[in-house]
């Protein structure tokens, strides 16, 4: 929204003609970075409690998405830091101050190249975990979109540094020596963030060709499917801050505040999609202890719940479901729940307590393998 001209201050570019606006998008962006943060810090802690909560180890997809939360954290501080430079300003409404500008054009530099690692290694976990589960030619096709990927951004954060002769002419525009022309940078970070698009849009399909192989019902193969291909959001984020990117051309460097915004946006969804299968997990254990207890045998089950027992066999766990009933026969009694029933007195015959014990099915080897949100599938 548009507000009062300041005052010209001392060393200020020029004097600001009426009619410019003259907001300031540093609230704007400090919070809506530092929410997406928050968010995504829930899901991928939900992700580790599900892997810590069942014994698991941590993998490879793990580590990795949790470097891509540090290194999205990072840019966070350091846009916040920028803020308080003048970064959210309209450049009239700067103070010609060249340390001050130096100075907060590295740190906006630094930032693009934390969102990028982040924005790269989010989208290489979930294909990490996605070789787990596949192979033959989709292996190699992850592997295609891994290497492509992380050679095809990696580029996007390297030009910045080395655009410039001598190099610290990238973040000091005031000293001598020669750049690169703006738009070669623009037009190849088109490129890069579109490729990226599209490798997450893939990403989101394959979980449907891998899922669809197993035996499992309709009804849990969509669902499963449906939580891996999460990342269709992450691939709608890239495909907008594609959008914003020319921008990075523009005299005022208010115009880049929205490409930091969807650039953090891209990684904090991605980061979300890659750990919302977990949650399947929490849902059914929340389920199941919501449920009503009940007495039975002198053992305490949860009503309608089945007592698991798993009997590994190689790499398989089997499923064995049992019955048992029992006559009342016992004396009249104020506590027993049979007396209860009967409502006056025990009467046997009348009165048949029933235990339900069901163990489910899962093949270990896939389970170890599709991880966190499989446990109950196998391959056919």
């Amino acid at each position: 929204m548009a507000s009062t001209p300041p005052a010209l201050r001392a060393r200020q570019f020029a004097p600001v003609p009426e009619g410019l606006p003259h907001d300031n998008a540093a609230l704007h962006l400090n919070t809506t970075i530092w929410v997406l943060i928050g968010l995504s810090a829930l899901f991928l802690a939900a992700r580790l409690y599900c892997k810590f909560q069942r014994h698991r180890g941590l993998w490879w997809d793990d580590y990795v998405l949790i470097g891509s939360w540090v290194c999205i954290t990072v840019e966070s501080c350091l846009l916040t830091y920028a803020t308080t430079l003048g970064y959210g300003l309209h450049i009239w409404d700067m103070a010609f101050d060249v340390e001050n500008i130096n100075k907060m054009t590295l740190v906006i530099n630094l930032s693009g190249t934390f969102s990028l690692t982040a924005a790269t290694w989010s989208k290489t976990s979930f294909a990490l975990t996605m070789l787990r589960l596949t192979d033959g030619w989709m292996k190699m096709l992850i592997w295609f979109i891994i290497v492509s990927t992380n050679i095809a951004m990696g580029l996007s954060a390297l030009f910045v540094w080395v655009q410039c002769t001598p190099v610290q002419k990238a973040w000091n525009p005031f000293m001598d020596g020669t750049c690169w022309h703006p738009s070669v940078i623009v037009h190849y970070n088109i490129f890069s963030a579109a490729y990226s698009a599209t490798m997450d849009l893939s990403l989101a399909l394959l979980p449907w060709k891998v899922i669809w192989g197993l035996q499992m019902k309709k009804k849990e193969k969509i669902g499963v499917a449906l939580a891996m291909s999460c990342g269709i959001f992450a691939g709608v984020t890239a495909l907008i801050k594609t959008a914003k990117i020319p921008a990075m051309q523009s005299q005022d460097i208010y115009d880049g505040v929205d490409l930091f915004i969807w650039g953090n946006a891209e990684s904090c969804v991605t980061i979300i999609a890659a750990s919302i299968p977990v949650l399947r997990v929490i849902v059914r254990e929340v389920k199941s202890s919501a449920r009503k207890y009940y007495v039975a045998g002198g053992e305490t089950y949860p009503e309608g719940f089945t007592k698991q027992s798993r009997l590994r066999s190689q790499n398989n766990t089997v499923v064995v479901t049992a019955q048992r009933s029992r006559i009342a026969s016992h004396k009249q009694d104020d506590w027993s729940d049979k007396s209860i029933l009967d409502g006056n007195r025990p009467n046997p015959g009348k009165i048949v307590q029933t235990s339900e014990v069901a163990v489910e099915y899962q093949d270990r080897k896939d389970a170890e393998s599709m991880e966190y949100e499989m446990d109950d599938m196998r391959r056919v």
